[in-house]
């Protein structure tokens, strides 16, 4: 992958993430709502992953060789 590529994929995994917080928040305050019934915990955790798998390429990428 190149940067382009480990940047998008950074910050689709951010907003994963930012998406699934917010998701989780929703899902406390209305607990019989449609939303709180979606895997919050799953998409907050493939969103981690994803970031972190990019911050570490993104970090190999940019080290110097």
């Amino acid at each position: 992958m190149d940067m382009h590529t480990t940047l998008i994929g950074l910050a689709i995994g951010l907003a994963m993430a930012v998406v699934a917080a917010l998701g989780d928040y929703g899902r406390r305050r209305a607990p019989l709502a449609w939303h709180a019934h979606l895997p919050w915990n799953g998409l907050a955790f493939a969103g981690v992953a994803i970031a972190l798998f990019a911050a570490v390429h993104l970090f190999n990428l940019v080290r110097p060789q």
